[in-house]
C-alpha cells in the first residue's frame, strides 16, 4: 500500500509539473513579437604570421599535453578563430 501511495504521489506531483510547464509557456508566450535583428558582426581582424605561429604553437602545445603525446608528431591542417556571439 505504501509503495502504491508514493508512485502515485510521485505520478501526481510530476502530472502538476508538466502542467505548470505547459501554463507558464502559454503564458509567457508572446505572438507575433519579434527580437531586434542583430547588428552586423564586424570581420575578424587579419592575424599577423608571428602571433599566428605563436598561437598555433600554444594549440599545438596544449593538445600534445591533453593527449599525453608528443607536439612534433602533430600537424595542424586548418585553423580558424571565432568570434564570440
Amino acid at each position: 500500500m505504501v509503495v502504491v501511495l508514493g508512485m502515485g504521489i510521485v505520478f501526481l506531483g510530476l502530472g502538476l509539473l508538466v502542467l505548470l510547464c505547459n501554463i507558464m509557456r502559454v503564458a509567457l508566450h508572446r505572438e507575433g513579437a519579434q527580437t531586434a535583428p542583430r547588428a552586423a558582426v564586424p570581420a575578424a581582424p587579419e592575424i599577423s604570421g608571428v602571433f599566428k605561429q605563436k598561437l598555433l604553437a600554444a594549440v599545438t602545445a596544449a593538445i600534445a599535453e591533453a593527449e599525453g603525446s608528443d607536439a612534433p608528431g602533430f600537424r595542424i591542417v586548418s585553423f580558424v578563430r571565432r568570434q564570440k556571439a
